[in-house]
C-alpha cells in the first residue's frame, strides 16, 4: 500500500459512491451519540467525502467545516451545496488529518467517520495531537471506526485473527479492539463518554458482517 494507490481508491470510490461509507446505514446511530451542544456549534467532519454526513449533521441544525485530502470531491461538494442551499452552513476545505488547517480551539466537535483506521500507524500521534489541539476545552470527538469484533469484511476475518492492518485494492484497513482505540485517546488527554458496538451487512460480499466502533470522547 502507497498513499498515492489509497489516495487513488478513495479519488474513485468518492467519483463512484462505491465507498463503504455510502452504503452502510450508521446515520442515527452516530447522531443518536451527539451530545448537548449548541444547536449553531461548528463541528469539523474529517473525512467529509461525499459530504453524506455533514448534509445530516446540518439538517440537524449544525454548522459544519468539512475536509477532505481528495481536492476533486472538496471542489464536487461545494458545489453542491449551493443546489441544496446549504451553503451559508457549510464549506468543504482540502487538507490532511495529520496537519489540520485550522487554528487552535476551533470546534465544539469534530466528527472523523472512518478516518483513522486508514492511516499509516506513524501518523496516529500527529492525528491525536491535531485533533486535541483544534477542539475546545470541554469539547467531543465522535470516533466510527472498524472494530475488531468483526466477524468478516472483504475476505478478512479480523475477530478470529486481527492481523491490522490489512490491504486489498490499495487501501490500508485497521480493525481497533475498544481498549486499544481508548488507550490511544487517552493518551492524548481523551475520555470515553459512551461506546457502542454495532454490525452491518455489506454491499460488496453478502457474506460479510462489519463491526463498527462507535465511540465519543471528551477533551479532559
Amino acid at each position: 500500500m502507497t498513499p498515492e494507490s489509497q489516495h487513488h481508491y478513495f479519488d474513485t470510490a468518492y467519483r463512484t459512491g462505491s465507498d463503504i461509507w455510502t452504503h452502510i446505514p450508521y446515520h442515527q446511530i452516530a447522531l443518536d451519540m451527539i451530545p448537548a451542544i449548541a444547536p449553531n456549534s461548528i463541528i469539523l467532519d474529517i473525512g467529509s467525502g461525499r459530504g453524506v454526513w455533514a448534509f445530516k449533521l446540518i439538517d440537524h441544525g449544525f454548522r459544519v467545516i468539512g475536509l477532505d485530502y481528495v481536492q476533486s470531491i472538496v471542489d464536487k461538494v461545494n458545489n453542491d451545496i449551493k443546489l441544496h442551499a446549504y451553503a451559508e452552513r457549510a464549506r468543504f476545505v482540502h487538507g490532511i488529518a495529520a496537519d489540520l488547517p485550522f487554528t487552535d480551539e476551533s470546534f465544539s466537535m469534530v466528527t472523523d467517520i472512518g478516518v483513522l483506521q486508514h492511516l499509516p500507524q506513524p501518523e496516529w500521534a500527529l492525528y491525536l495531537s491535531e485533533l486535541r489541539r483544534v477542539v475546545l476545552p470541554g469539547g467531543y470527538v465522535l470516533s466510527v471506526t472498524l472494530s475488531a469484533e468483526t466477524p468478516r469484511f472483504l475476505g478478512f476475518t479480523p475477530k478470529m485473527n486481527n492481523q491490522s492492518p490489512y490491504t486489498k485494492f490499495g487501501v490500508s484497513y485497521y480493525f481497533f479492539s475498544d481498549e486499544q482505540l481508548n488507550i490511544l485517546f487517552a493518551q492524548y488527554g481523551f475520555s470515553v463518554v459512551s461506546q457502542r458496538i454495532e454490525f452491518f451487512g455489506t454491499q460488496s460480499d453478502p457474506a460479510d458482517k462489519l463491526g463498527m466502533m462507535f465511540t465519543l470522547f471528551r477533551k479532559n
